[in-house]
């Protein structure tokens, strides 16, 4: 579920995907049936919401124009107040964003406080909280409301009060009351050498985000435990710095040994729980693959299993494709994570990409994947892998998929060209139809009519023949800029021919 969809109901989410659609379109004369019609609304409805959202510019920004227009039109090259700052202003009117707020933020919270802090019953927080609820029970995570708090694994806790929190924001706001920027910047900064986030810009941004939640439940002492599974990465390994912590809190924020070990063997934690790695000259990815292929663990052992096992049955044609430092680096980063949880985890990437029809490539490298965690986990030292199978595949399979050579991989697209007999007409057309990877070109034939996924004609000759074909009018005093459109057509002929039918 998108993250919009778990903290905004259904009218705000109406709205905000109206606002979200205008600002996609970028026109100065909108039509608002044309966007009644799109969102399945009737004209009415529309209108009312867009006065909505323009009364809502003007509370953001005391100067901003209108949008409205006469004649039922919006002029949406008018709107100064971006897509981030409207979610923020938002969710700042959501329940269920209220709530993860207010006990990061307030001191001995309840949910009678709260209730009557936003003037709203206990049966509507309840309600209004369903969906997130069931999110975050995936995670074996629940919301306390005697003492309002997310309660479960203090690990999965703070990733998803992450997600929550960087989602609803994306760094335009800082909604942490409790705790000074500059005191998260500062913290942040400290173990930047250890994140590959820190070195790019909004990467940075999200490091700040993860400390102030650090000091944020640190100082209401909720403490992360250290885990014995950190052992073989972390002990006696003189890269992992355990006695920074204390330094950077100072004596007034000073842990207690026991604390101090388990707050920063997480935040060591936090620089592996996810495929960070983008770049192949990345100091902390010589540090992960040295620290893990040169001492003894069950994680680089299933990895380096799983890459052989691949270069034989999915990369069979292209194993050098798994040797990549990137690829090697961030299997171990996932594979570390389920080894040390046990259980699925707050996933920021499902947040954020609307579900997306299956392709074969997808199939099939689910399914390999899948038969290789299937034996496995009948293993003695690997039986954990049971459990988180499903999350565990579909983690590598992502990883995966960037490199997995879907055109060389799938069905392609049968394509015959009509064109005058002419090399200097023909050529970049076939230039341009072979480099895309996915495309089978030759000359038309009419008995070939029930193989094409399309035709490319300058005539419209065969249509009249045949006029169920599949035909594309190609004029051959063609712009440049129609090779955009001719591609967007063949792209989705490519994604349909592969989709997997459920």
């Amino acid at each position: 579920m998108l993250y919009e969809e778990l903290m905004m109901d259904s009218g705000v989410l109406t709205k905000f995907e109206l606002f979200k659609r205008i600002t996609q379109i970028n026109q100065p004369d909108i039509s608002i049936t044309q966007l009644s019609e799109e969102k399945s609304l009737n004209y009415q409805q529309t209108f009312i919401i867009l006065n909505e959202i323009n009364n809502d510019l003007l509370k953001i920004m005391k100067t901003h124009p209108s949008i409205l227009k006469k004649a039922g039109k919006i002029d949406s090259t008018k709107l100064l107040v971006t897509i981030d700052e409207y979610r923020y202003f938002l969710l700042k009117k959501s329940v269920p964003f209220q709530f993860i707020l207010y006990f990061l933020n307030h001191e001995e919270p309840s949910i009678d406080d709260f209730c009557q802090r936003y003037f709203v019953s206990r049966s509507t927080v309840s309600r209004k909280m369903l969906p997130l609820k069931k999110h975050v029970k995936q995670f074996n995570l629940r919301f306390g409301y005697t003492e309002a708090n997310l309660i479960g694994d203090e690990r999965a806790v703070r990733v998803a009060l992450f997600n929550a929190l960087w989602l609803g924001t994306r760094g335009t706001a800082w909604p942490f009351e409790s705790v000074a920027f500059e005191d998260a910047e500062r913290l942040a900064g400290a173990y930047a050498e250890y994140f590959p986030l820190s070195r790019t810009y909004l990467g940075a941004k999200e490091l700040t985000y993860f400390a102030a939640i650090f000091l944020c439940r640190t100082r209401k002492k909720f403490f992360v435990p250290y885990d014995s599974r950190y052992d073989f990465l972390m002990m006696d390994n003189p890269y992992y710095d355990f006695e920074r912590l204390n330094k950077e809190l100072g004596a007034e924020q000073t842990l207690s040994p026991e604390q101090s070990k388990g707050e920063s063997s997480f935040i060591f934690f936090l620089a592996h729980y996810a495929p960070f790695y983008t770049l192949d000259d990345d100091p902390s990815l010589f540090q992960t693959l040295h620290d893990f292929s040169t001492r003894p663990n069950l994680v680089y052992d299933i990895v380096s299993e799983f890459l052989d096992y691949a270069k034989r049955n999915i990369f069979k044609n292209e194993p050098e494709a798994l040797d990549n430092s990137i690829i090697i680096g961030n299997l171990l980063n996932v594979m570390f994570a389920f080894y040390a949880l046990r259980q699925p985890f707050p996933n920021l990437e499902k947040l954020v990409e609307a579900p997306k029809t299956r392709s074969k490539a997808d199939q099939f490298l689910e399914t390999n994947i899948h038969l290789f965690f299937e034996e496995k986990s009948q293993e003695k030292g690997s039986k954990f892998i049971y459990t988180i199978k499903k999350p565990l595949v579909n983690a590598f399979k992502n990883i995966l998929l960037p490199i997995y050579d879907k055109p060389k991989h799938a069905e392609h697209l049968k394509v015959g060209v009509a064109f005058e007999h002419n090399f200097l007409l023909v050529s970049k057309i076939y230039q341009f139809l072979n480099d895309l990877g996915f495309v089978d070109a030759a000359p038309y034939k009419e008995e070939l009519n029930d193989e094409y996924d399309l035709v490319i004609s300058s005539s419209l000759l065969p249509r009249k023949k045949t006029p169920d074909l599949p035909l594309y009018f190609w004029d051959l005093s063609y712009k440049e800029e129609e090779l955009a459109d001719l591609y967007r057509v063949l792209q989705q002929l490519f994604e349909q021919k592969n989709i997997v039918e459920d």
